[in-house]
């Protein structure tokens, strides 16, 4: 298989407008290798990749695989019934998973790999940032959109900056040579069953890094892999190699002393809201110590971050009233998000809020009930699904009687097509409207704020 990778010219992907698969398309087209794909329906994705000159066909139909090509690769999401895959069999194309493929990219450079259940995405994003803004020429892979770029994957000349994915278990395939784990938390028990199983594969991902293993030590799991590895602890306490003390936010800017065993170094300064995103600049300047890259040069690099989108991203400002968007949909990310969200000092936070997926729904209903603390009104819609059926006995009507419970702000239940026709008459100036989810709730938002404009700006 090797041999068979290292001479690739034609590569079909199936499944190829989501995060990962589109990524990966792009690694492999920088590379020059004459990449083709086909999704179930359009996107944006799929839309950047067409502009990239990539042949993208809607639909799983066998017809599209060529003869000629070299290697079909699917991703987890793409069930070993599809046509294309048993076309690709019954042809003698090989065929591999999408993690395997990025792999044994990853193997051709020095690799950073992050992982973690949350932050990776804005943690990736930042070191690419910092690392090219330095004059390095790093290949990137983001499960997302860097804001200060025009898409989240390129080839390049040095460092492999990859977030990895704990969801299917392929971040076991990376050996790399540095890795960061923001954090571990119940999620994915679907594919892992349980959080033992969970907990040793970030045991043995860590076990398989070369070089250096860096995590957040605040959590006491983290710090049980950091010292088994020797590895650098990063964090708020106070027994942290690397250390954050005094954080504050104020105007858009979230700022605190980085202290490096005991010693202060500099007054770190990074656009972007709320103590979570403290800890993933802390994740990055632990790489970058290692790497002993000037931290003070990395610190003027921080100002002119983005961020990423969908991350706490602002969408609107119209009638004194603020849209905001972020993929929070774990019950830990959506109570960071809401903290984040009042450092901003709203009259009303208005969280809007779709489940995603029937199965993290129902092992976490009570952690959901519970995490909408310090938002003012809460609004729940109906559960995006992604590729699920509900055979899990779950709906957003049995998450909101048990929300109403805790919640101590006011709280209602609207479809989602009926969003964009209530949300906007009951919203006042002075607003600061969140919406959460991981699902379309991101493009409702951008439906609700058109509305808005319509009935309320003259």
């Amino acid at each position: 298989m090797e041999k068979l990778l290292s001479q690739l010219k034609k590569v079909f992907l199936v499944g190829i407008g989501g995060v990962g698969m589109s990524g990966l398309a792009l690694l492999l087209h920088d590379k020059g290798i004459q990449v083709s794909g086909c999704d179930q329906k359009a996107s944006g994705n799929t839309e950047l990749l067409l502009q990239k000159g990539m042949n993208i066909f809607i639909g799983h139909d066998e017809n599209n695989l060529s003869p000629d090509i070299d290697l079909v690769v699917y991703s987890s999401a793409v069930g070993k019934e599809n046509p294309l895959l048993k076309k690709a069999k019954m042809m003698n194309i090989a065929i591999v998973k999408r993690g395997e493929l990025l792999a044994y990219l990853c193997s051709q450079k020095q690799t950073i790999a992050v992982s973690g259940s949350h932050g990776k995405t804005t943690t990736t994003a930042l070191l690419s940032h910092i690392l090219q803004s330095l004059g390095y020429k790093p290949t990137v892979f983001v499960g997302g959109l860097p804001l200060n770029y025009s898409c989240g994957a390129w080839w390049g000349d040095d460092y492999f900056v990859v977030e990895t994915d704990e969801s299917d278990g392929s971040f076991l395939n990376l050996y790399p040579d540095i890795s960061i784990i923001t954090n571990i938390d119940k999620e994915h028990l679907d594919h892992y069953s349980c959080m033992d199983n969970l907990k040793k594969s970030f045991f043995q991902f860590a076990a398989q890094t070369k070089k250096l293993v860096t995590g957040c030590a605040d959590q006491p799991l983290v710090r049980d892999i950091i010292a088994l590895n020797s590895g650098l602890s990063y964090g708020f306490s106070r027994d942290n190699n690397i250390r954050a003390l005094n954080y504050s936010f104020k105007e858009g800017i979230s700022s605190f002393d980085l202290n490096i065993n005991g010693e202060f170094v500099l007054k770190a300064e990074v656009p972007l809201v709320g103590s979570f995103n403290c800890l993933n600049t802390l994740a990055v300047f632990s790489v970058l110590h290692f790497l002993g890259i000037d931290l003070t040069k990395a610190n003027q690099a921080l100002k002119s971050f983005k961020g990423t989108k969908r991350r706490f991203q602002k969408k609107a400002e119209a009638s004194g009233i603020v849209f905001i968007d972020d993929y929070a949909h774990h019950p830990t990310e959506i109570r960071s998000v809401i903290e984040a969200a009042r450092l901003m000092k709203p009259k009303r936070l208005v969280i809007v809020v779709q489940p995603h997926r029937y199965s993290r729904l129902k092992l976490l209903k009570d952690e959901f009930s519970r995490c909408f603390q310090g938002a003012d009104f809460l609004i729940l819609t109906d559960v995006y699904g992604a590729c699920e059926s509900n055979t899990y006995g779950i709906s957003s009507r049995e998450l909101f009687e048990e929300a109403k419970k805790h919640f101590s702000g006011r709280i209602i239940l609207i479809p989602r097509d009926q969003l964009c026709e209530k949300i906007p008459p009951v919203l006042v100036k002075g607003d600061l409207v969140l919406s959460l989810g991981a699902g379309d709730i991101n493009t409702v938002m951008e439906s609700i704020i058109d509305e808005f404009k319509k009935i309320r700006i003259t």
